[in-house]
């Protein structure tokens, strides 16, 4: 059962006046088992009808049936009408490498596909801006307020509705070489060894740039080595012409490469709020059970908060 066919489902419920206008829903595991879908297929369905204003609340507190909505609930569109449906056309994503991004466009197949252009968070921020992409997929800490990514969508998008649709999850580290010769144990450990940068504006640059700032280090990408992804920063450590660099956890694996833990990001997409309806496809894909085992298989990848939606604050 797709999302669209148990949203539809719930919304027939609240228009008929069960539940009724203040009660509690089921949680999203219990309406999975009642719909016979999976709990990425449920959460979507209630993402939807909160957006639809016929819900309130949160996926890890609870929803409950909004002020109004049974009159709403009745021009509930119906499953294959609803946003996202034939037409509503293929999703540009711009912004952060990251290989479980990959493997969920390739499953997407021609919902959604990489915008052209450099990968990196602030460049994704930039084509969202100038409309040459749909949704940036962007993992930046805003180290004053505490929050990721909301500040630099709202100022990539000034004056618009913002949401960020939580993906992941995803652990970022030093990779070194299996052994670790050079006994890198921790940033601190790094000044004056050969490092692998990724390019200006991805976000794995400007965080390292920090954490060695918070060191006491001046960071040298002029004297390093440039490397466009997290792949290539790996490759650049395991060909020996680097001798560290930040990666995720999953590439320097993918290569047996040591690797040290330094930081947990919030890995999410930034879009306009009307665009929430063309990323639906995308968003079906991620929620499906396949996709889910197969992201599940990374290592360094959280999915307890994946599909999750807010508005930019």
């Amino acid at each position: 059962m797709e999302w669209r066919e148990v949203a539809e489902r719930v919304a027939r419920g609240i228009a008929s006046g069960s539940p009724e206008e203040g009660e509690r829903l089921p949680g999203v595991r219990k309406l999975a088992r009642e719909a016979g879908c999976s709990a990425g297929t449920a959460a979507r369905a209630y993402a939807a009808l909160r957006d639809a204003g016929l819900i309130a609340g949160a996926q890890r507190t609870s929803f409950a049936v909004a002020p109004g909505a049974a009159a709403r609930a009745g021009s509930w569109p119906v499953a294959g009408g609803a946003a996202g449906g034939p037409g509503a056309g293929v999703l540009r994503v711009a912004g952060s490498d990251d290989p479980a991004l990959d493997l969920l466009l390739r499953a997407a197949g021609s919902a959604a596909t990489l915008a052209p252009g450099p990968r990196g968070s602030v460049p994704g921020l930039g084509q969202l801006a100038h409309g040459s992409a749909d949704a940036a997929a962007v993992h930046l800490l805003d180290v004053a307020g505490g929050r990721w990514n909301e500040g630099f969508a709202r100022s990539a998008l000034p004056g618009q509705a913002v949401v960020l649709v939580h993906l992941w999850q995803r652990e970022q580290g030093l990779v070194v070489p299996r052994g670790n010769p050079k006994g890198v144990r921790a940033v601190a450990d790094l000044d004056g060894k050969r490092l692998a940068w990724r390019a200006p504006g991805a976000g794995s640059r400007l965080l390292l740039e920090r954490l060695m700032l918070q060191e006491g280090m001046r960071p040298r990408p002029e004297l390093g080595v440039q490397a466009d992804s997290h792949l290539a920063v790996a490759t650049a450590v395991a060909a020996g012409t680097a001798d560290a660099g930040l990666a995720v956890r999953a590439v320097a694996e993918s290569l047996g490469l040591d690797w040290i833990p330094v930081a947990t990001e919030w890995f999410e997409l930034a879009m306009a709020g009307p665009t929430r309806a063309a990323a639906e496809p995308l968003l079906d894909t991620l929620a499906s059970t396949e996709v889910q085992e197969r992201l599940g298989r990374l290592p360094g990848y959280d999915l307890t908060m994946t599909g999750d939606v807010r508005s930019a604050r």
